[in-house]
């Protein structure tokens, strides 16, 4: 009989991967509507909050707590989720999606820089070498098949920051949602992604909605991070934050993987074709973020 941490890890690793299917198809998105960004963050997230609203009519959920108890933390993952992605869609635009995947490893470590600058906190000499191994990986992955810009290594730490937060917000929002029946990181995460849905619908009167050819174009990306997130709730819930993120660094092989199969495949438009030498630098880089992310979170 599988434990209840055995499941967290699968659903884990199924939110890595569906994260990695989501990046391609933003990339996709933005390059065929010419970089708006805005364009796909609203269309996106009115489908996942529809997605969202039609789950929650499913499942009917019972013993919720009260709303002051958890609109907090449901408000904070639901934010910071879409400042962050306002920002990786802006690096997904200019980057492939297979190089930007293994650098989100780098949000264990950010989490415990933070530690160290706000609380004070003490890292011991396995956590910092852990933090040295994930510089040397950013360094390996950045330097395979031509350095990222600057510009969009920041954007993406601040991506990475807003990730972060999500990710602590939605830690703090299941301990307050045990008690919900059925399935509470379902509905935890439907809850969240209606929420989202009505702070991105203001802007919708200000964007080119209404047309059909949008929404079909930002489906793909919307199916597959809702069901991204509807795992990585679970994972939470069951394995906890710190090594949901441990399972989660596995997207950046996943993504090395697919982006080798899709520019073999012939989208270069998506992946450009590398070399054995940059292919397998880049698988390098990606195992060393996953070797420095276990490291930290087993000091």
């Amino acid at each position: 009989m599988m434990t209840a941490h055995f499941v967290g890890i699968l659903f884990g690793l199924g939110a890595a991967a569906s994260q990695s299917v989501s990046y391609v198809f933003s990339r996709r998105f933005t390059r065929r509507a010419e970089g708006d960004v805005m364009l796909l963050l609203v269309v996106s997230f009115l489908i996942m909050g529809l997605a969202a609203l039609a789950l929650l009519v499913v499942m009917r959920p019972s013993g919720l707590p009260p709303l002051r108890t958890y609109v907090v933390p449901m408000a904070g993952a639901g934010a910071f989720c879409l400042i962050a992605q306002v920002g990786l869609f802006h690096v997904l635009h200019r980057v492939e999606s297979s190089r930007v995947a293994p650098l989100l490893g780098m949000k264990i470590v950010v989490l415990a820089l933070l530690a160290v600058a706000l609380t004070g906190q003490r890292l011991g000499v396995q956590q910092w070498t852990a933090v040295a191994l994930c510089s040397g990986a950013t360094w390996l992955l950045n330097e395979a098949g031509g350095r990222i810009p600057a510009r969009d290594i920041g954007v993406l730490m601040l991506t990475i920051l807003g990730y972060c937060a999500s990710d602590l917000s939605i830690g703090v929002l299941m301990r307050r949602m045990t008690a919900v029946r059925p399935f509470a990181p379902l509905v935890a995460a439907a809850l969240t992604y209606v929420l989202t849905a009505l702070l991105v619908l203001p802007f919708a009167f200000r964007r080119r909605v209404y047309s059909a050819e949008v929404w079909r174009t930002a489906l793909p990306f919307a199916m597959a991070w809702f069901a991204a997130m509807c795992l990585l709730f679970g994972c939470f819930a069951l394995a906890g934050v710190v090594f949901g993120n441990i399972v989660q660094s596995a997207r950046g092989l996943i993504s090395i993987a697919g982006g080798w199969l899709l520019a073999t495949m012939g989208h270069t438009h998506l992946e450009r074709k590398v070399g054995r030498r940059v292919f397998w630098s880049r698988m390098a880089g990606a195992i060393l973020m996953v070797a420095a992310v276990v490291l930290y979170a087993a000091a």
